[in-house]
């Protein structure tokens, strides 16, 4: 793959993303930063500590805050702003075309790494999940002649899905890899007024975002209705005797049962003026569907069989973009021991959603750009 790209090659959304996030300490939002993670899980036993009539079906909760990092390429040593880690790391926007005999798909790429510590709990601090992986922007060409061109076959060129112009690839440590995909939402009505110089304009939108509430990630039997496992989800889990469960399980119920709660709290400090928005999914697109694998165990165990996740890119002015926000999913399928009307206990599969949700600011002095132009900033007319 060549090492650096021109920058009308890359979709705006990945221009812009490159840098260094962090969650920011003035996006507190309930003491806590706006960030959660609902995080059901299988435990045959029963817990000792529940209070009485609270051991819910062999299922605990581990939902928590958390602060992360996330680092797209062309990040810089936080020791000097002016210098860069390393020139070769820089240039790690990446073209890597799809020959099809007849014509090529382009694929661009920017790669990103995630840190993620817990914010609250006896681990406090602790990191508690990595990832590493790229975003892709889609498009089509004539293909080379030969190895290297520089003639190209002059065939039909078919364009790329208007459904399936970005995707993400995802690799995570527990042994699972993730191909989502899906594309940047295009603004057509020219709403607003502003003029853009530069690619990029149709991907903007005015004024802040409509989030939805999160549905409710209940864990439930396969192919069934969802389950009634309400009581776990809207108690704090804790009584006198017991006084740390309500502190380390689940921690904050309204976040639990909207779990993008926090990031429509910290979307009202913001006071966005213009924002962009994607999403990426494993389900099928129009017969396409993206893809999840896993390790044996996690097969056997905890299988992981979708992903789907929505980002904002937001401004407060016009033309920075300096907060992220986004919503996830992940539906892993695991075993549960239950009991039936006889009495007698079996195993269950059940499908368990995991929910994270985060807002997060790019770091202050870090690039917004890896040997690509940035795009050029909005011109509002009457702003």
């Amino acid at each position: 793959m060549p090492y650096a790209i021109n920058s009308g090659d890359l979709a705006e959304f990945q221009c812009r993303l490159i840098g260094t996030w962090k969650n920011d300490p003035t996006l507190i939002v309930d003491g806590r930063p706006p960030s959660y993670n609902v995080m059901p899980m299988p435990q045959i036993e029963n817990q000792p500590d529940r209070p009485p009539g609270q051991s819910y079906g062999g299922f605990i909760l581990k939902n928590f805050s958390f602060t992360e990092i996330i680092r797209f390429n062309g990040s810089i040593m936080e020791s000097d702003p002016s210098e860069h880690i390393d020139e070769g790391a820089l240039a790690v926007v990446a073209g890597a075309p799809n020959r099809g005999g007849t014509y090529t798909q382009t694929s661009h790429a920017v790669f990103y790494d995630q840190l993620v510590h817990l914010a609250d709990g006896p681990d406090k601090d602790k990191v508690i999940h990595v990832e590493n992986g790229a975003w892709l922007h889609f498009g089509s060409e004539e293909q080379l002649v030969g190895p290297y061109g520089p003639e190209q076959y002059s065939g039909q060129v078919l364009p790329q899905p208007p459904y399936i112009t970005i995707a993400k690839q995802i690799s995570v440590p527990h042994g699972n890899a993730v191909l989502a995909l899906g594309s940047v939402d295009i603004n057509d009505t020219n709403t607003f007024n502003h003029s853009l110089t530069g690619h990029g304009s149709r991907y903007v939108f005015r004024g802040k975002p409509e989030l939805p509430d999160a549905f409710v990630p209940y864990p439930e039997p396969a192919n069934t209705a969802i389950a009634p496992y309400s009581d776990p989800y809207s108690n704090e889990l804790g009584d006198p005797a017991h006084p740390k469960q309500k502190e380390y399980e689940n921690p904050k119920p309204a976040w639990t049962l909207n779990p993008n709660a926090p990031l429509q709290a910290a979307l009202d400090i913001i006071q966005p003026r213009y924002f962009m928005h994607w999403h990426v999914t494993t389900e099928p697109l129009s017969g396409n569907s993206g893809y999840v694998t896993n390790v044996p165990f996690e097969e056997r165990k905890s299988r992981v069989t979708a992903y789907w996740a929505d980002y904002w890119l937001l401004s407060e002015d016009s033309h920075s973009f300096n907060y992220l926000a986004y919503s996830q999913t992940i539906i892993m399928e695991m075993d549960l021991l239950v009991t039936d009307m006889n009495g007698d206990k079996k195993f269950e599969r059940f499908v368990f959603p995991h929910v994270t949700t985060n807002v997060v600011k790019k770091v202050p002095g870090t690039p917004t750009e890896a040997r690509a132009a940035t795009p050029a900033p909005l011109q509002p007319a009457d702003d």
